[in-house]
C-alpha cells in the first residue's frame, strides 16, 4: 500500500537557543504543536556545535551576540547551516532589527514587546516548518517524477474509475499510443483478448480491496501486435481512501518467447530419443530448426562415406531462397572448410551463393562426425538464436552418439547370441558324446587313473562353456530386487560350492535389496576364487562394511599382487590350470547389473579381499 503523509506528519527538527522563560516554555511546547523535535541550546558557541552534528529544519534565536547585533547571530548560524530558516526572538529588540530581519530571506522576527509573543512565535515557527515541509514533498515530488519519466517499464496512473491519468514516455514507446491518446482513456485499450472476464474480475476485486496485484498479461499495442508483461498494480491511499492506482509494466515478451524455444528444444531433444531412422532425424532435426530460427534456408548434410563426402539429407527452402542449389561439399577439403579448425559452429555475414543478391547471414553447424547443418536468412541472427543453435547441434550430436551406440550395443548381443549357438552346438554336443564314452570305459576298465584326469578336463571344459554362454547370453541383467540377508545367501552359497576343507565365517550381517539368485552367483564365484587360490583349507571371511554401505569377501590365501588386480578381471584370465578365468568377471557382471562397485585389495590376513559397495 501506499500512503500519502500530510505535512504535520512529516518528522522536523527545531533548535532553540537561549531566550527568556516565556520564549524556551514556547519552544518546549512546539513538540506538542507540530509534531516536530525540541532540542535547546544555551548559548549560540553550543549551537554551532549541534548544527554541525544534527540536521535541523528551524531555529529559534533568543539569545543576542555579546555586541547585542541580533543579525550578527543570524551570520553566526548561517555559519553551520546555510540554508536553515530562523526565527529571531529576542528579549531586547529593536524596530531596525526588526526591518533588517525581515528583508532577509529565510528569517522570521518576533517583537520583544508584543504581549502576545508565544502565539506569534508559534505562527512564525508554523509557517517556516510548513514552508519546509512543502519544499521537501516539492523535492520528492520531482524526483519520483523524474524517476516515473526515465524508467525503461511502462507506467500509468489511473483514477480509482480505471481512467488513464498519466502514462510515462516508455508506456508511449511500449503500446504505440501517445499520451493525448491515453489521457482520458481506460487500460481496456490494451486488452489483447488472451484473457477471460473472470481474470480482470479478479484484478479488480483484489486493488480495490486494498491489496497489490500481480501477475503475467498478454497486451496489445495500438498497430495490433502483442506483448507479455509482468505487471504490478498497487492502490494509491490518502487517509485511508484509494485516490489512485499505479500500473508498472515489465515488459518480458522476449523472456518468455526465450521460454518457449527453450521448451521446444527440450521437446525436439524428447522427440530425437524416439526416432532410429537417420532420414527421419534429418528431417525431423530441419522441421524443428525452421520453427526455432524462422530461417528461410535449413539444410542438413549428412556424411555418406570414410572420406568425409557430405550429401544433403533435408531441406527447407523459402522467400529469397528459392531455386537455391545446396552446397556441394564433397571433397576432404571442402568437409575441412566447413568444419572450420575443430567443429565450432559459424556465424558469418555475406553474399553466399550466385542464386540469390540478397546480403544473407548464414550458421554452419557441424554435428560431429555425423554431418552438417547450414542455416541462412535475409534478416539477422541474434545472439539468442546463436546460442539456441549451438545448443540444438550440440543435443543432436549427442542424441545421434546414443543411438549410433545402442545400435553397436545391439550389433554386438546379435554375435554374443551367434557365439552363445557356436558354443552350444558345436562344442557342448561333442563333450556331451565324449562324456558318454568316457561313462562307457569307466564301466569296463573301472577305477583308472587316466581315465580319472580325462573326466576332470571334460568337467571343467563343461563349467567353462557353462561360464562363457552366461556371460554371453545375460552379463549385466539383473532380475526383480528383493529384500535379502547378506549371512543367509552367503551359507547358502557356501553350501553349494566344493570347498574342501575351507572354513567360512559370517562376521556380520546386512540387509539391502538384491536379485537373489544373481547374489547366489556373486559369491559362489567369491567363494569359488578363493578355494581354488586360497588352498583347500582357506578360511573366507564375509561381512558388512563399517559404514554398512556395501560388503566383503576376504581370505587368508596368497592374494592377488597389485599388479595383476586390473587383469584377473579380463574374461579368460587366470593362473591355475585348473581355474576357467571367468569367475572374478562373472563377479564384477553380477556387480554392475545391480549398480555396486566391486574393488579388488588386500586382506588384513594378506590375502585377497573382494569389496562391493552398493
Amino acid at each position: 500500500m501506499y500512503e500519502v503523509a500530510s505535512s504535520t506528519s512529516v518528522s522536523q527538527t527545531v533548535l532553540c537557543v537561549g531566550g527568556e522563560e516565556s520564549i524556551r516554555g514556547g519552544c518546549s511546547s512546539l513538540g506538542d504543536g507540530f509534531s516536530a523535535r525540541v532540542l535547546t541550546e544555551p548559548s549560540l558557541s553550543a549551537a554551532r556545535g549541534t548544527l554541525r552534528e544534527k540536521p535541523v529544519d528551524c531555529v529559534v534565536c533568543g539569545t543576542p551576540p555579546a555586541d547585542g547585533d541580533g543579525m550578527a547571530a543570524v551570520s553566526e548560524i548561517r555559519a553551520e547551516a546555510p540554508d536553515v530558516p530562523i526565527v529571531l526572538a529576542p528579549a531586547d529588540g529593536s524596530e531596525g532589527l526588526a526591518v533588517r530581519a525581515l528583508r532577509t530571506e529565510g528569517v522570521e522576527y518576533v517583537p520583544s514587546d508584543a504581549d502576545d509573543r508565544v502565539e506569534r512565535l508559534f505562527d512564525a515557527v508554523e509557517r517556516v516548518l510548513t514552508e519546509q515541509a512543502a519544499g521537501s514533498a516539492d523535492i520528492r515530488l520531482r524526483s519520483f517524477k523524474r524517476a516515473v519519466e526515465q524508467a525503461g517499464h511502462s507506467i500509468y496512473i489511473t483514477d480509482p474509475d480505471g481512467t488513464i491519468r498519466y502514462v510515462n514516455p516508455a508506456f508511449e514507446a511500449t503500446t504505440g499510443y501517445s499520451a493525448a491518446e491515453a489521457l482520458g482513456a481506460r487500460p481496456a485499450i490494451l486488452k489483447s483478448g488472451e484473457h477471460d472476464d473472470a481474470f480482470y474480475e479478479n484484478l479488480w476485486e483484489t486493488i480495490l480491496g486494498g491489496d497489490v496485484w500481480q501477475s503475467e498479461i498478454v497486451n496489445e499495442r495500438k498497430d495490433g501486435s502483442r506483448y507479455v508483461v509482468n505487471q504490478t498494480i498497487a492502490p494509491i491511499h490518502v487517509d485511508g481512501e484509494i485516490v489512485r492506482f499505479v500500473a508498472v509494466n515489465a515488459d518480458i515478451t522476449d523472456r518468455r518467447a526465450w521460454r518457449r524455444r527453450l521448451r521446444a528444444l527440450h521437446d525436439a531433444t524428447r522427440e530425437w530419443l524416439e526416432l532410429t531412422s537417420p532420414d527421419d532425424i534429418s528431417d525431423r532435426a530441419r522441421d524443428q530448426l525452421d520453427e526455432l530460427l524462422d530461417a528461410e534456408l535449413v539444410s542438413v548434410y549428412c556424411t555418406t562415406d570414410d572420406e568425409g563426402t557430405l550429401v544433403p539429407a533435408a531441406k527447407t527452402v523459402r522467400g529469397a531462397f528459392e531455386g537455391f542449389e545446396p552446397l556441394a561439399i564433397e571433397s576432404p577439403e571442402d568437409r575441412r572448410w566447413v568444419s572450420f579448425e575443430g567443429g565450432d559452429p559459424q556465424h558469418r555475414s555475406g553474399v553466399a551463393h550466385p542464386a540469390t543478391s540478397d546480403a544473407v547471414e548464414e550458421l554452419l553447424l557441424p554435428v560431429g562426425d555425423y554431418g552438417l547443418i547450414h542455416v541462412a536468412t535475409t534478416a539477422s541472427f541474434d545472439d539468442t538464436d546463436v546460442g539456441i543453435a549451438r545448443v540444438f547441434a550440440a543435443n543432436l550430436e549427442t542424441v545421434i552418439d546414443r543411438i549410433e551406440n545402442y545400435r553397436a550395443l545391439e550389433r554386438k548381443n546379435e554375435r554374443l547370441n551367434e557365439f552363445a549357438g557356436v558354443v552350444s552346438h558345436d562344442l557342448r554336443n561333442p563333450l556331451s558324446v565324449a562324456l558318454g564314452y568316457l561313462d562307457i570305459l569307466e564301466e569296463r576298465i573301472g577305477e583308472d587313473d587316466d581315465l580319472a584326469e580325462v573326466r576332470r578336463s571334460l568337467t571343467h571344459m563343461d563349467r567353462i562353456i557353462d561360464d562363457v554362454l552366461w556371460l554371453a547370453s545375460e552379463g549385466r541383467e539383473v532380475g526383480e530386487l528383493s529384500s535379502v540377508s547378506l549371512r543367509r545367501i552367503a551359507e547358502e552359497s557356501w553350501a553349494l560350492v566344493d570347498t574342501a576343507e575351507a572354513t567360512l565365517r559370517v562376521e556380520s550381517d546386512l540387509r539391502f535389496e538384491a536379485d537373489a539368485d544373481r547374489l547366489h552367483q556373486l559369491l559362489e564365484n567369491a567363494f569359488a576364487n578363493a578355494v581354488t587360490h586360497g588352498g583347500s583349507d582357506v578360511t573366507v571371511t564375509v561381512g558388512a562394511l563399517d559404514d554398512e554401505t556395501g560388503f566383503y569377501v576376504a581370505d587368508d590365501g596368497a592374494g592377488i599382487p597389485p599388479e595383476k588386480r586390473e587383469a584377473v578381471l579380463d574374461p579368460g584370465y587366470t593362473t591355475k590350470e585348473d581355474g576357467t578365468g571367468f569367475g572374478l568377471a562373472i563377479i564384477q557382471r553380477v556387480a554392475e547389473g545391480h549398480g555396486w562397485s566391486l574393488d579388488i585389495g588386500e586382506s588384513e590376513a594378506g590375502g585377497a579381499r573382494l569389496t562391493v559397495r552398493l
